[in-house]
Order: structure tokens, then sequence, then C-alpha cells
């Protein structure tokens, strides 16, 4: 006697209800994965946008390029794109904003200084006389002096307080 219920049709063709239910979910865990992914992405695109557009309609002119290397004293509004990095040897007697991973600043800044990147170190001769906008910024070091307000979204600002007493040549042996 037969208690298999199956009919010959049914046994060339099981059930792919099990199947399905699995693609289901791989395709939910991709979709999430892909979400979480491009998700930050799109956001710190939206902020290079922004931060830009801002720069460019208040009429500052624009430098880019993967590395920049500014050796002469910026004297108009200016916005500096730099893939890699930007280095302002020379300071600036008008308003700055710089787009880079990472950017080193010396020099007297007479206006403000606004950042978003990665990184950014101001130099133990360098001087802002305005205020340091920050965009977004993983870390800040400052080395020189900031006459005005540090502002805006940093995860750490690092202020190396100088030696009281800096040992000499003839301290050493």
């Amino acid at each position: 006697m037969n208690t298999q219920s199956d009919t010959p049709h049914e046994r060339e063709h099981p059930s792919r209800t099990g199947t399905k239910a699995n693609w289901i979910v791989i395709v939910g865990i991709i979709g999430i994965v892909v979400v979480a992914t491009l998700w930050p992405m799109a956001q710190a695109w939206k902020a290079v946008h922004d931060f830009e557009k801002t720069a460019l309609s208040a009429g500052f002119t624009m430098e880019e390029g993967i590395t920049l290397i500014i050796d002469e004293p910026i004297t108009t509004p200016t916005y500096l794109r730099g893939i890699e990095s930007v280095y302002v040897n020379r300071g600036a007697d008008a308003e700055l904003a710089i787009a880079s991973s990472m950017a080193t600043l010396d020099g007297t800044f007479t206006s403000t200084v606004a950042f978003l990147g990665k990184e950014l170190v101001i130099l133990p001769t360098a001087v802002i006389e305005g205020d340091l906008q920050i965009a977004a910024a993983k870390s800040v070091t400052i080395r020189g002096r900031i006459d005005g307000e540090i502002l805006g979204n940093v995860r750490r600002i690092f202020r190396p307080q100088p030696l009281e007493n800096p040992p000499s040549s003839k301290d050493t042996p």
C-alpha cells in the first residue's frame, strides 16, 4: 500500500516556497547593505555640494586640483577644493573656504576660514583673526592662534600646550 500522496507531477516539481523565502531574505539583506553603504556617501556628497554652493554663490573664486599649494597671499574670497590636500602658506586677506581631505594653514588670515574635510592643521606661525568655521572635520590641530570663535562640527580638537621651559641644547649631554 502506497501512503505517499504525491502525484507524479508533484514529484517532478517539488515546492519552491522555501527557495522563494530564501531569495526574499537574501534580497532584503543586500538591500539593507546597499542602503547602509550608499546613505553616508550621499550625505557626504550633499555636504560638499552645499558647502561649495554657499561659497560660489557668495562670489568666491574657485581653485581646484589634486594637491593645491598656495604660496602667495590670497587677496580675494576664494574656494579651494583639493582632492587630497591643500596647503596655504602665506595666509589670506579675504574669506577662505577649503574642501579637502587634509589642509594645512600658515600665515595670517584676516577673515573667516571655513573648512570641510578630514583633517585641518593650523601651524604655530598661523594666525586666524576671524572665525574658524568647521563644516565637518575628523580632527583639527591648532598650534597657531585663533582670535575669533571656533564654530561647527569637529570630532576632535587638539591644542598642544607649549612647553614652559623648553630644553636647551646645553641641557642635553
